[in-house]
Formats: structure tokens, sequence, C-alpha cells
């Protein structure tokens, strides 16, 4: 199983070379700041919500993802302080019984456990507010792990990470 999870374009089209990459994707996440109409092509595939700059009454402030046997919560994040902690973030998760957790909003990839919860931020893929360049994360799962790959916009990876929930 492999979801790609992507945020804060702001509007750049990369989507479509991300969608071509990885046509093999069973799920297609954005956590916000597309900037782009909730309708838009760019986005047919995507299970989105709204970031602080997206508009428009389709988008919702967070959604539940629940594929097979995982639960996990997405949010953009801005509306829980997520540039100051992650708690909040967690806490929400928790509320709905999600393992996992996604964010966007800070532009700087971050995976983090907190209250059992595994936090996941791709980064931004048109606009990295940290020494990292611009990113987005692929998760793949088979029966024995779960790794979190970040690759940047040329598609190259940047970093692998198992994780555990």
């Amino acid at each position: 199983m492999k979801w790609v999870i992507v945020s804060d374009n702001h509007g750049e089209e990369v989507l479509r070379d991300i969608q071509t990459i990885h046509d093999d994707a069973d799920l297609w996440v954005h956590l916000g700041d597309s900037e782009f109409d909730y309708h838009a092509p760019e986005l047919k595939h995507y299970t989105k919500v709204a970031g602080n700059c997206d508009y428009g009454a389709d988008f919702k402030d967070e959604q539940l993802i629940q594929y097979h046997d995982i639960n996990a919560y997405m949010t953009h994040g801005h509306k829980l302080s997520v540039n100051r902690g992650l708690k909040q973030l967690a806490a929400r998760a928790a509320e709905h019984q999600c393992s996992i957790a996604f964010y966007g909003h800070t532009h700087v990839r971050h995976v983090e456990t907190v209250d059992g919860v595994v936090c996941i931020n791709p980064g931004s893929i048109s606009q990295s507010r940290s020494a990292d360049p611009e990113s987005y994360a692929v998760i793949t799962f088979d029966e024995t792990e779960k790794v979190i790959t970040f690759l940047n916009e040329r598609h190259e990876i940047m970093d692998k990470e198992v994780l555990v929930f």
C-alpha cells in the first residue's frame, strides 16, 4: 500500500508531476494551501482539507481517513497552533481514535510521536521554511513495516524512516 502526502504547494502545478511519478499510489492526501479551487483537476485524486490560503465552502478543516486497518486524522494545522507544538493535533487525532495525524502549515517536514500519535508534516512542495529543500512524503505499508520517505521537488529521496504505530 502506498500513500502520497503533500501540502502547501501554493498554486504551483507540481502536483501533476507527483501524480505522474507515483501513479501507483493507493491514496492521495493534500493538507491545504493548494490555492486551487476545490474541484480543480490538480486536486481530483486527493483527499483534501482547507489551509489558511484556501477558500470555498467545499473545503473542510479536517478529514478522517479510514483505509484498511489504519485510521488517520488530517488537517492543515493552523487552527491547532502547530507552530507552537503538536499536543493539540495529537489530542484531536486521539479523539477520533487515529494513530496518525497529518498536518501542514509550517512548511517544514517533520515526524514526531506525541502521546502515542505519529504526527507527520510532509513539508511544502513549493516554499520550504527550513534549510531543507521543498518536500513531500510517501508512506509505504507492507506486512512487516511502515516506511515514510521524504522526497524533494525533483523526486529524489531526502530521508527515510520506519514508522511505529
